[in-house]
C-alpha cells in the first residue's frame, strides 16, 4: 500500500477536532458544494461495507435541523440494502480535500421518477487534506508501541501496540481489562511512543473512540487517538519513520514484480 492509496475508514477512526465540522450551517454549505460540483459520492452500506456510488441531490436546512437527499441505485437489491442499513459511510473529494460523513435513518422516497433516500443532516463532516489523511498500517509489520502511565503508582505502565500511525494520531490495540483507560475524550498524558529506532518520544493522546476489532494477541478493542500538543521534534520523527517504512515497502513490492 502506498501513500496514494486511500482505504475506507470510519469517520470516528479519523476524528480530530481540527478537521471535523459540527455547525449545521457549515455542514450544509459543504454538502451543497458537492451538489454544485456534481461530485461522485462513494457510499458504503454499513454494516458490511457494500460500496455503491451515488450523488447528493438536495440539502435543506431549517434552523439547526436539516435533511439530505441522495440518489438511489439502479439495482433494487442494493436499494433494499440501503433501506435496511444502520448507516451509510459517504466519501467524496472536493478540490483535493477528502469529505467524509455518515447518513443515518435513511428513508426511501421517489424523486423525479427514480428511487432516492432522505436522511437527517449529518451530525458532523470530516474534511481532510490528502497529506493529513494517510495512515501507515503497522499490522502485520514492525512493532510500534505506546507506553501509557498507570493509574496507580504501584501498577506497571500499560504497553499497547500501535495498529496504524499518522502525523495526526494513531490507533492502539487494547485489551478488555484496560478498557476503562480509553474512554472517549480521555486525555492520556505522559505517554511514550516507542518506534523501532531511536529513543521513546513523549506524547500526549486524546482518545477519540473505542471500537471492536478482530482479536490481535488477545486484544479485541481498537482505540483511535489523536496527538495533543505534539512537539515539532516528535512530529518530524514520526513522519520520517512513516516515510522510511513506506519506502521500504515500496522497494519490496517492486522487487516482487
Amino acid at each position: 500500500m502506498s501513500a496514494a492509496d486511500e482505504t475506507l475508514a470510519e469517520p470516528q477512526d479519523l476524528e480530530d477536532a481540527r478537521y471535523l465540522l459540527h455547525d449545521p450551517r457549515e455542514i450544509a454549505r459543504v454538502l451543497q458544494s458537492l451538489i454544485e460540483h456534481r461530485a461522485l459520492i462513494s457510499a458504503h452500506v454499513m454494516p458490511g461495507g457494500l460500496p455503491c456510488p451515488t450523488a447528493l441531490l438536495d440539502v435543506e436546512l431549517d434552523g439547526e435541523e436539516g435533511t439530505v437527499l441522495i440518489d438511489g441505485n439502479h439495482q433494487e437489491a442494493v436499494n433494499q440494502r440501503i433501506a435496511g442499513a444502520h448507516h451509510l459511510t459517504c466519501v467524496s473529494q472536493l478540490d483535493r480535500i477528502r469529505i467524509q460523513f455518515r447518513l443515518r435513518g435513511l428513508t426511501r422516497v421517489e424523486h423525479e421518477g427514480r428511487v432516492a433516500f432522505v436522511a437527517p443532516l449529518p451530525e458532523s463532516v470530516l474534511k481532510l487534506q490528502r497529506r493529513e489523511l494517510y495512515r501507515l498500517p503497522l499490522v502485520p509489520g514492525p512493532v510500534v508501541t505506546v507506553q501509557v502511565p498507570a493509574l496507580r503508582a504501584d501498577d506497571p505502565p500499560l504497553q499497547a501496540r500501535v495498529l496504524d500511525l499518522s502525523g495526526g494520531g494513531l490507533a492502539l490495540s487494547v485489551r478488555e481489562p484496560d478498557e476503562p483507560r480509553f474512554r472517549a475524550r480521555e486525555i492520556l498524558a505522559g505517554c511514550q511512543l516507542c518506534l523501532p529506532e531511536g529513543d521513546p518520544l513523549p506524547v500526549q493522546l486524546e482518545v477519540c473512540h473505542l471500537s471492536r476489532q478482530e482479536p490481535l494477541a488477545g486484544a479485541t478493542l481498537r482505540a483511535g487517538c489523536r496527538f495533543v500538543d505534539l512537539s515539532a521534534y516528535a512530529e518530524k520523527q514520526i513522519l520520517q519513520y512513516i516515510f522510511r517504512v513506506e519506502r521500504q515497502r515500496n522497494a519490496r513490492e517492486r522487487r516482487a514484480i
